[in-house]
């Protein structure tokens, strides 16, 4: 019986000891399993922030706000002036920054076709797989071609670049010169605004210039309007093509407001959607008729109020431009048709109003913060160069 009962004793400790290893070993193994689920874990982090594959990830969504990251950074300023350039501060959810140290934070970084000049390439500092790698442009092809010798932009092809964002529609995020809210308030003021303004207007055209031959559209212009004032047109012309910059400046408010037209020419003709503050400001915020010179007229079309300017190709030669506008500044009727749209404004000049409300780094922002699916750009070089002939064009044009 005795002999029994220590078999059992032993019996007993052999299996609370195998029982024992064997919890003992599974323990060790889950916790080994969990440290290198860990350890791969700290792996994939710190590669997405070591990220230097320009066109990695390109089809992946990009999640909501990027959790915090509400920053958009700007490389540098336009040819690195501190005056060019987008302002810093609040964009409609979002922070303009020119702090680089905000690069880890930042959800978007937009990149002027100069800042790069500086760089070597490829990319060397940090990239996050989910930041939105922004090309920004505000110049005319043909501008950059002629006047500043850029005939590529290499640094930013090979899918470096996920959004285009420029004065054109078809960037991926339109960026137009009309300033924030400046329709809406027109529209809004109606017929108010319209008498507020008409009644100032004493004075013909008014033209303010200072490149006159560093393009082929500069020329152009330039002898376009000789060829009104040869045909009767006054017009009263200032800027550093005329030495008088600081006569413009002691103009009074008033005597700038006393314009009727304003000659909203452009530096290059043909390029696409390219209308600058000469239109928006200087024109339709002022409260004077744009005379076009440069933009298709089925650009300015699609981007203008209804029936709100006059294309220099819709007349023969400058002397018939110039007869219709003398007829206009004698008739105080026909030259109030081209506020229509202020006092009974169409479809889509209402839509255009919506259009403008946004201005292109608050629409940046509004899209960063969407589930936009992202994209990359194989070559910035192709979009930004595929232009009409005439928008690259050296050669000038007669003008008849």
């Amino acid at each position: 019986m005795w002999l029994f009962t220590k078999w059992i004793v032993f019996v007993i400790f052999i299996l609370s000891a195998t029982v024992t290893t064997m919890y003992y070993y599974s323990t060790e193994v889950l916790k080994n399993t969990r440290a290198t689920k860990f350890k791969s874990l700290r792996r994939i982090s710190s590669s997405k922030k070591q990220l230097t594959n320009p066109g990695a990830n390109t089809s992946r969504f990009l999640p909501n706000a990027h959790g915090n990251r509400t920053y958009i950074l700007f490389w540098d300023h336009p040819w690195s002036v501190p005056t060019e350039g987008f302002s810093e501060g609040n964009m409609g959810g979002c922070t303009g920054t020119y702090d680089r140290s905000k690069l880890p934070e930042a959800g978007a970084v937009v990149f002027h076709y100069s800042n790069l000049d500086r760089e070597s390439m490829p990319w060397k500092h940090y990239r996050d797989p989910e930041q939105i790698f922004v090309f920004s442009s505000h110049e005319s092809p043909s501008y950059v071609i002629h006047g500043e010798h850029r005939h590529a932009m290499t640094k930013f092809d090979n899918h470096f670049i996920n959004w285009t964002m420029t004065y054109r529609t078809d960037s991926d995020v339109f960026a137009p010169y009309q300033e924030s809210k400046v329709m809406n308030k027109i529209i809004d003021e109606g017929g108010k605004w319209i008498d507020s303004k008409l009644a100032k207007k004493k004075k013909v055209a008014l033209w303010v210039v200072s490149n006159c031959a560093l393009l082929r559209g500069s020329k152009m212009r330039m002898k376009y309007t000789d060829a009104l004032v040869e045909a009767g047109l006054p017009v009263d012309r200032f800027g550093g093509c005329f030495n008088n910059k600081d006569e413009f400046k002691q103009l009074s408010d008033d005597d700038v407001e006393a314009y009727k037209f304003y000659l909203a020419f452009e530096n290059a003709q043909y390029c696409k959607d390219y209308m600058t503050e000469k239109f928006w400001r200087n024109s339709i915020g002022a409260g004077r008729v744009p005379v076009v010179w440069g933009p298709s007229k089925e650009d300015v079309e699609k981007l203008a109020p209804t029936g709100s300017f006059i294309h220099t190709d819709d007349f023969k030669s400058p002397a018939d431009l110039a007869k219709y506008l003398l007829y206009l500044d004698s008739n105080d009727t026909a030259y109030r048709e081209y506020f229509e749209w202020v006092e009974n404004p169409d479809e889509k000049t209402l839509e255009l109003a919506k259009t403008y409300v946004l201005t292109g780094s608050h629409r940046l922002c509004k899209m960063m913060l969407s589930n936009r699916e992202r994209k990359s750009h194989p070559s910035v070089s192709d979009f930004f160069h595929n232009e009409k002939t005439n928008c690259f064009s050296s050669h000038e044009d007669a003008i008849k």
